[in-house]
């Protein structure tokens, strides 16, 4: 089958947080949902267990250096597709990009701004902020916590897709949403915000 490759390395403009749990939370967590437990790669690229109720990275296979997963990103293109869908690009977008685009690798390997020597697991910080909601009880705090990487570091992948409506111009339109509404966590908050270099292969 031909489809169209295209070779992508994204530059995050703004700070982008962690958004998985700690490993003893996410264990926890998936044990009482279904009984089941983490894959071991899912499960050993978690870090121990942090401050409580810290947001992590992955961490690339074998090393201790932060990363992402391929559907974290394809996540940000169905999330883009949602938002911009019939708006001069096709409907049934977000459905279009979950059956016919593909990333890869499976582990997005997290760069340090260029010209940084020092690797990007030295880098990461925690950004510690406010989290406000309305519940049942009347208005709620809490403080929410999360590894932080600087503005400046990359990753590379590469994007394929299936033959239909997913072409270059879609693609591009879908990736300028990063620039306002980036990946990882608090989005909103302007976090995770990217400029791209996208070239056909």
């Amino acid at each position: 089958m031909k489809t169209l490759t295209f070779g992508l390395e994204i530059v995050f403009l703004t700070e982008l947080l962690g958004s998985q749990p700690t490993r003893d939370i996410a264990t926890e967590f998936i044990a009482k949902r279904n009984g089941l437990v983490l894959q071991p790669d899912e499960a050993d690229s978690l870090p121990e267990a942090l401050e409580k109720g810290t947001t992590v990275f992955f961490r690339y296979p074998g090393t201790e250096e932060p990363a992402l997963r391929d559907y974290q990103l394809k996540g940000f293109l169905k999330e883009a597709g949602k938002v911009l869908n019939g708006k001069e690009l096709p409907r049934n977008l977000r459905s279009k990009i979950d059956q016919t685009v593909f990333i890869s690798p499976r582990w997005l390997h997290l760069l340090p701004p260029e010209g940084e020597l020092r690797a990007l697991g030295t880098l990461v910080d925690f950004l510690e902020r406010p989290l406000r909601a309305e519940t049942a009880q009347g208005p709620r705090v809490a403080i929410a916590r999360s590894e932080l990487l600087p503005a400046g570091c990359r990753l590379t992948c590469g994007i394929e897709c299936l033959p239909g409506e997913i072409d270059e111009k879609v693609l591009r339109e879908l990736l300028d949403y990063g620039y306002y509404k980036g990946l990882g966590q608090w989005r909103n908050g302007s976090y995770g915000q990217f400029r791209y270099t996208l070239t056909a292969q």
